[in-house]
Order: C-alpha cells, then sequence, then structure tokens
C-alpha cells in the first residue's frame, strides 16, 4: 500500500513504471505497424481501420477492469483483505467471459461492421484477417487486462512492467515470422500480426494469475455459488465500469464514422491516422499511466477516509502528467515527418501523417485533463462525469469534421483539427466538473 508514503513519491513509484508498461503495450502496435507498413499503404490502411474496431474491443474490457480497480484500491486502503480477493477473482472470471461473448458477436457482424466503413478490395481483405483473429483471443485480453488492473489497485505497478516488457520482446521476435511466413510457417501477413499479438497476451495473462496466487493476498480461483454477496460484488464492479467502457466504445465507434470520412481522401490519409495514433499513444499511454497513480491514490485514500488527500494527489498527478505531455507536444511538432517516415517510406502518407502530428501537438496538453481526471473519478467511484462529458463531445468530430473537410475547404486536415479542438474542449469541461468536488461522496 502507498498510503505511508509522502504524495509526490507515491505518484513516481505508481506512474513511472505503469507508464512504461503502458509504452510497453503501444510498442505492440508499434511493432504490429512497422512491420504491416513494410506490406504496403493498403495492407497498413486495413490494420488501421481494423484498429478503430479493436479500440473499441479494448474499451470494453474497462467494463470489469475500471471497476475492479477501483474496488480493489479502495478495500485495500480500508483493510478489506477478504473482499480484495473477492473482487480480483470474480472480476477476472467476468472478464474472460465477457471477452468471448464480444469477441464471437464481433466476429458474427463483421462483414456489416466492413460495410459501414466503406472497406473495399485490399484494405477489407486486411482488415478483416487482423480483427478476426484479434477478437478469437479477446477473452485472453480482458482477462490479462483485469488481472493486471489487480496489481495496480494493490499499488504495485513494477510487476506488470516487468512481464509486459517480456511479451513486449516476444511479440516483436515472432511477428515477421507469421506476417512473412519465415521458414516452415505459412504468410499471414495482416493476420500475422495479430497472431503474435494474442500470444503475448497469452503468456501475460499466464504468468499474471501465477503471480497472483503467491501474494500476501492470493488470488486463488475456485468454483463460487452465485450468492448474494457476489452479485453485489458484480453489480459494483458493472455500476463503475459501465460507463467508463461506454466512454471509450463510443469513442471508437466515432472513428469508425470518421473512417468514412477520412476514406474519401484516400488510403493515404486512413494509412496517416492510424500511424498518427500510433505515434501520438507516446503521450496518450503516458497519461494513462498518471490516471493509474490518480485511480489508485485516490482510491486508497477515500478508503482510509481521507478525501483531502485524494484530492491533492488527483491535481498533483495532473501537474506531473501536463509537464511530460507538453515535452511530446514539442517533439511531435519538431520531428512529425521523420517520425511517420519511420514506418512508411510513402511520400503522400508521410505528408498525410506529419500534417496530423502537428495539429493535434497544439491542444494536446488537454488530453492529461481529460484521461487522468477520468481515471481520479474512476478511482473514486464515480464513473459518470467523464462519460458524459467524453461522449458528445467526441462525437461532435464527426459533424466538425465533415464541415471542416467539405464546406469549409481544409480537407484531410479539417478531420484532424476536429480532433484536436475537440480534446481541448473536453480537457476544460472535465477538469471544472472534478473540481466541484461531489465525487468525494461515499458511494460503496
Amino acid at each position: 500500500m502507498v498510503l505511508a508514503l509522502p504524495t509526490g513519491r507515491a505518484i513516481r513509484q505508481l506512474a513511472l513504471p505503469a507508464i512504461l508498461s503502458l509504452l510497453f503495450i503501444m510498442l505492440f502496435n508499434v511493432v504490429d505497424g512497422w512491420w504491416v507498413g513494410k506490406l504496403g499503404a493498403e495492407g497498413l490502411a486495413g490494420v488501421s481501420a481494423a484498429s478503430f474496431i479493436y479500440w473499441a474491443l479494448e474499451a470494453l474490457a474497462t467494463i470489469t477492469s475500471t471497476g475492479v480497480s477501483a474496488l480493489v484500491a479502495r478495500y485495500v486502503g480500508a483493510g478489506r483483505y477478504g473482499r480484495v480477493h473477492s473482487t480480483a477473482v470474480h472480476g477476472i472470471s467476468l472478464a474472460g467471459l465477457l471477452g468471448l461473448i464480444f469477441g464471437g458477436l464481433t466476429i458474427l457482424l463483421m462483414p456489416a461492421i466492413l460495410d459501414f466503413m466503406s472497406l473495399q478490395g485490399a484494405v477489407r481483405q486486411s482488415a478483416r484477417h487482423y480483427l478476426t483473429l484479434i477478437c478469437a483471443g479477446l477473452f485472453v485480453l480482458f482477462a490479462s487486462l483485469s488481472a493486471e488492473a489487480v496489481f495496480r489497485a494493490m499499488g504495485d505497478t513494477r510487476t506488470p512492467l516487468k512481464i509486459t516488457a517480456g511479451a513486449l520482446l516476444f511479440n516483436a521476435v515472432i511477428d515477421p515470422f507469421f506476417i512473412f511466413g519465415i521458414g516452415p510457417l505459412p504468410r499471414l501477413e495482416a493476420a500475422g500480426a495479430a497472431l503474435a499479438t494474442v500470444l503475448a497476451h497469452v503468456i501475460t495473462l499466464i504468468v499474471m494469475l501465477r503471480i497472483l496466487r503467491q501474494r500476501k493476498i492470493p488470488v486463488v480461483f475456485r468454483l463460487a455459488v452465485l450468492h448474494q454477496a457476489v452479485r453485489r460484488l458484480l453489480t459494483d464492479i458493472l455500476r463503475i465500469g459501465l460507463p467508463i467502457a461506454f466512454s471509450g466504445v463510443m469513442f471508437s465507434l466515432s472513428y469508425a464514422f470518421l473512417t468514412r470520412i477520412i476514406a474519401r481522401y484516400g488510403p493515404e490519409a486512413l494509412a496517416a491516422i492510424g500511424l498518427g495514433h500510433r505515434i501520438e499513444g507516446l503521450a496518450y499511454f503516458t497519461c494513462v499511466g498518471f490516471s493509474v497513480a490518480a485511480t489508485t491514490l485516490v482510491g486508497q485514500n477515500l478508503g482510509a477516509g481521507n478525501p483531502r488527500r485524494a484530492e491533492k494527489s488527483a491535481w498533483l498527478t495532473l501537474s506531473y502528467a501536463c509537464v511530460v505531455v507538453l515535452g511530446f507536444s514539442i517533439f511531435f511538432m519538431a520531428a512529425a515527418k521523420p517520425l511517420v517516415r519511420f514506418f512508411i517510406d510513402d511520400a503522400a502518407v508521410v505528408r498525410e501523417g506529419s500534417a496530423y502530428l502537428r495539429i493535434i501537438a497544439v491542444f494536446e496538453i488537454f488530453l492529461a485533463f481529460e484521461v487522468v481526471l477520468e481515471g481520479a473519478f474512476s478511482g473514486a467511484g464515480f464513473s459518470l462525469p467523464p462519460m458524459l462529458v467524453s461522449v458528445p463531445l467526441t462525437w461532435l468530430r464527426i459533424p466538425f469534421a465533415a464541415w471542416l473537410a467539405g464546406p469549409l475547404g481544409l480537407g484531410s486536415a479539417g478531420i484532424w483539427w476536429a480532433i484536436s479542438c475537440t480534446t481541448a474542449l473536453k480537457g476544460v469541461v472535465i477538469g471544472v466538473w472534478f473540481k466541484q468536488g461531489g465525487w468525494k461522496k461515499p458511494r460503496f
């Protein structure tokens, strides 16, 4: 437990390993993007389009991971270790079940999804192959994210870092074998990148579960009867996690609509936003790492009956995140073209991708407000405000992007400006709401 530490030290102890761990996760996508980029603009465009649906599925995983994180942190702070065990076991089990359900549904609906995104030819084939394999292993991804949430809520962000680093190394090594069919393996192209990612998550889950069994508060899976206490626990997990998951899903689905607009400007624009998101992940996952610290510290401090320190922890965490993200903004501005060219040597993609990076860099600091304070709200078990801010303002991007790109005549750059401006608006609104302090009231 990190409550005994000074606030600044606790933030660093939680956030830095979490940031590195999340950046390793981002590198899963970067490695895939780098290898798939060798297949050409159409192959990369297909994986980029599929990634928007993958994000929606990852967002659904927060139904359990957010609830588990908030509850485990609260129970650790209150010293209720029996509840920690019960929450971890049932939360991870529920995550795996939801992964099976959502993965199966996505596979069934795949043709309609790809039709809606207006994907054709080689781009469509690449997206379908990639997404099918991701969905087949989705239950593993869901369960591993909830297992990781247990570690972090307990105040341990170093163990997930080590496990994720090992999984990344494994992914990086086997990626080209499956993508290009090296040796006796068949050439799977985009599907090979997905298969490598799924296998890496399998290893991650197995190792995490083995380590959790050996903890001071052991997480041991046994067949449990769905009695009243368990039903109440699952209800709390869903109550906390569903608003955040809904926000994430709606965020990702909004990109399915944006893809229809982006597709008007060719596969180069689609490839560019896919690469731009991967590169922007440096800033985003840094913010998520600080968000992990905010969730844990707010949850544990509220569990210990100290709302004042919970608030101080949230604002101090946000200030650290803003400083780091400002550095990334400068970096994106200065090195936009070399960053995109690292992935693909296509002049049109480089032009579009570098324009995207320079435009989103203008308001990137507000991304820290949105992500870190969402974590603070979640740690308090008060996850409704982030949803009410994120969903409408994210979907505002669609008509805004259509107007800027079309009638106003900015082309694809108008879409990038719509994304950047709405990010700023979300950050301002959620900051004002958090300042009101209603999240300090007891919720469970």
